[in-house]
């Protein structure tokens, strides 16, 4: 397997041409995950009702940070979601979400407010409100190992998921799921590289706030506020 298969996940592929799940390859926010239907192990997999679908799939890897540890969510909602889904009715901010469990099994799991449906090859049971479903049978080779073809539909958007084949190295596999639901998420990150180069700065840790009043009558009042703690008010320094 060629190395940068193994920073590969999972890729949902649009079912057919022009349709939602197509419309969602096309958005800017998910540019970074986008890539074609090219790769051989993907082409491999993909069953007939994908053969004259999109050339474009989503892309899950390890080395892009979630904005949540160790799942993707995905949702119309642009700053809290990491796959956005066109805006359409009855798709929530914030839908569903492609995990692991504690197995290292992909699962899906739906908190929306008119439900996810997930087809393991014909069978679906309908959409479904708080709910969870196997993406991966893991090392076990159990369900669902033997369905031909899994399709996710949110409310119309469909997408075929095809898990990456990691059987050949299992161990090494679940290392990088651990790596992946304990490093911190995109946000977190932001916020300590922003800090640590406040902090490392040539400005002191406390810094002196002079507030002007807004009315006529000439007033100022100094306030210290503590870089190394700012999510704490600032404190009046002068009467």
């Amino acid at each position: 397997m060629a190395s940068e298969s193994y920073d590969i996940i999972a890729w949902l592929v649009p079912t057919t041409h022009h349709s939602l799940a197509d419309k969602s390859t096309h958005i800017p926010e998910n540019a970074s995950h986008i890539t074609t239907t090219s790769n051989s192990y993907l082409s491999s997999r993909l069953s007939n009702i994908t053969n004259h679908g999109s050339e474009r799939a989503i892309q899950l890897t390890f080395s892009q940070p979630p904005k949540l540890p160790g799942s993707f969510i995905l949702g119309t909602d642009p700053r809290t979601c990491d796959i956005i889904l066109p805006r359409t009715e009855g798709i929530s901010k914030q839908h569903c979400a492609i995990s692991f469990d504690a197995q290292s099994r992909l699962v899906l799991s739906d908190f929306s407010a008119k439900g996810t449906q997930v087809w393991y090859d014909w069978e679906s049971n309908g959409d479904r409100i708080d709910y969870s479903w196997l993406l991966s049978s893991g090392c076990s080779g159990e369900f669902p190992n033997m369905v031909q073809r899994t399709i996710v539909d949110i409310q119309g958007v469909r997408f075929q998921i095809v898990v990456n084949d990691r059987s050949e190295d299992w161990d090494t596999f679940r290392e990088q799921v651990d790596q992946f639901c304990e490093q911190p998420s995109w946000e977190d990150a932001t916020y300590w590289a922003d800090s640590s180069s406040l902090l490392h700065s040539d400005m002191s840790a406390v810094q002196h706030i002079l507030v002007k009043n807004a009315t006529n009558e000439p007033v100022e009042e100094l306030y210290l506020w503590n870089l190394e703690r700012p999510w704490e008010p600032m404190v009046k320094a002068s009467a």
